[in-house]
């Protein structure tokens, strides 16, 4: 997991602060470990191979006790959900793109106002989510950022989670576009919020 990194907190503070210090948005960087449980892959997963399991036995040329079928079916099932209910790259390909994009999206939303990201004087708050298995960056501005930066801009932008150089590089390209559309203001810039990282399970 990316916020496992021994310089990840270090360096996303760093970060922020320069960003805050060259415009006039306030930036929360908040990381979860996933945004979706994804608990119906698993026991869909389950399912489908105590089927398979089923289906072998039933028509394997050796002969096999009847009474061990629901022994054999259940065993395959629970090896089949554990392994896809703890395999974050099996996780990713069995859920989808489309899936995983709402997924962060919505738990974004929700983190959105748990933070108050919405409560800085100037409506200049920026969350940035970070989603580690589904290794997506969700980048949501409030009404003061939406008015004077270009909605194209930010979707441009494309920050990434596979590594911590991608996330500083991310950041970096951030803080460029708000530099450029939301400066700070001249003897009235404070640090309204802690630029460090909120960690959540």
């Amino acid at each position: 997991m990316l916020h496992l990194d021994p310089r990840f907190s270090p360096a996303v503070t760093e970060s922020v602060g320069a960003i805050e210090r060259r415009s006039d948005a306030e930036i929360v960087v908040v990381v979860v470990g996933r945004s979706g449980s994804y608990r119906d892959l698993a026991w869909a997963a389950a399912l489908g191979c105590s089927l398979v399991a089923l289906g072998l036995l039933a028509w394997a040329p050796w002969e096999f006790a009847g009474v061990l079928f629901p022994v054999y079916a259940a065993i395959a099932a629970a090896i089949a959900g554990f392994t896809v209910a703890r395999s974050a790259p099996l996780t990713r390909l069995l859920a989808g793109k489309r899936r995983m994009q709402a997924q962060v999206r919505e738990a974004a939303e929700a983190v959105f106002v748990q933070e108050t990201v919405h409560g800085t004087r100037r409506r200049t708050g920026v969350l940035v989510f970070v989603s580690s298995l589904e290794a997506r960056v969700e980048v949501l501005p409030d009404q003061g950022i939406l008015g004077r930066v270009p909605g194209a801009a930010l979707a441009d932008l494309d920050l990434r989670a596979g590594s911590l150089d991608e996330l500083v590089g991310g950041l970096r390209r951030l803080g460029d576009l708000l530099a450029t559309h939301v400066p700070p203001v001249e003897g009235d810039n404070p640090n309204e919020v802690d630029d460090a990282p909120r960690v959540r399970a």
